[in-house]
């Protein structure tokens, strides 16, 4: 008899997370969700980003020419980043509105009512964040010798202050909205946390389309799905995904987005060392990540009686 009482009280993610939720949130109906919306909320993101493209180029906002990326003058060269990174910023932005106008339409048809999670990150998330900040970094420095060998030209970016626009403020909200808040959570309604841990994490790496940023944003991807998993809290992945692009941001700013980590340290045996605790503490966190993402069951989950 004890012992089932024991058992009874020992609580998974699932189940905390659920008590978390407000007596609103708890009144809510869920939303009724099927596979192939997370198909029409990534073709509504690839569309919505081709447009911006074309928008902004209708509204007069260029990419450099040809004279301002050949010239071997640095401030030609910097004029050019700037103006590559105001287009990326502006037709992004573009973009971010008429994918949640598209949403918002696709909503009112699908008849959802509340699917994304905005609660707030709690009194813990100080730590949290830096938990997720330096695990992301360990994992980049984990994959560094494999994403080397791969390409990885991020030049289209530009550079400046427009930069901090579209990485910092734009691409963490409105990705995390679409990856995390729609994609993973669509996909652990309907199939449980682990489905939507992996899946929601590749499909991120994918629209990435450069194959060693691929990677990273997959593994960077496993990393914050679990946070909107275990937290439920939209706000707090998006702060985690600000961060991790200001410090890429940082090391773009002073010439230092194309080195890697190895060759910074010069491969001697600090480098070996930290890429050997790196190593160690990502594949022991992913590990315990997936213990945890595998108690979160899907809406349709029945218990064993």
């Amino acid at each position: 008899m004890t012992e089932s009482v024991k058992k009874e009280e020992v609580k998974s993610p699932q189940v905390v997370a659920d008590d978390k939720q407000s007596p609103a949130d708890k009144a809510k109906p869920a939303p009724q969700v099927a596979w192939y919306d997370v198909v029409v909320i990534l073709l509504l993101f690839l569309i919505s980003q081709a447009l911006g493209g074309v928008v902004s180029t209708a509204l007069g906002v260029r990419l450099p020419g040809e004279a301002y990326t050949t010239s071997f003058d640095a401030d030609v060269l910097e004029a050019a980043d700037s103006m590559q990174a105001r287009f990326v910023a502006i037709s992004y932005a573009i973009s971010m509105v008429l994918c949640f106008a598209m949403l918002w339409i696709y909503r009112l048809v699908r008849g959802w009512r509340s699917l994304l999670s905005f609660r707030a990150p709690g009194w813990a998330s100080p730590f949290r964040l830096l938990c997720g900040y330096l695990l992301m970094w360990c994992v980049s420095i984990a994959i560094e010798p494999l994403a080397a060998q791969l390409p990885g030209d991020q030049s289209g970016l530009g550079g400046g202050g427009w930069l901090l626009v579209s990485a910092v403020l734009l691409a963490p909200a409105f990705e995390e909205i679409i990856f995390r808040g729609y994609a993973a959570g669509i996909l652990r309604r309907l199939y449980g946390g682990m489905v939507a841990w992996i899946l929601s994490a590749l499909i991120f790496g994918l629209v990435h389309v450069i194959p060693s940023v691929a990677l990273t944003a997959t593994f960077s991807g496993l990393v914050l799905s679990f946070f909107y998993l275990r937290y439920r809290s939209l706000v707090m992945v998006i702060m985690l995904h600000a961060m991790n692009n200001i410090t890429a941001c940082f090391l773009h700013s002073v010439d230092l987005g194309d080195v890697t980590f190895r060759e910074l340290l010069g491969g001697g045996t600090l480098y070996w060392a930290i890429f050997a605790f790196c190593t160690v503490v990502s594949v022991a966190s992913l590990v315990r990540m997936g213990k945890t993402v595998q108690g979160i069951k899907s809406d349709n989950y029945q218990p064993k009686v």
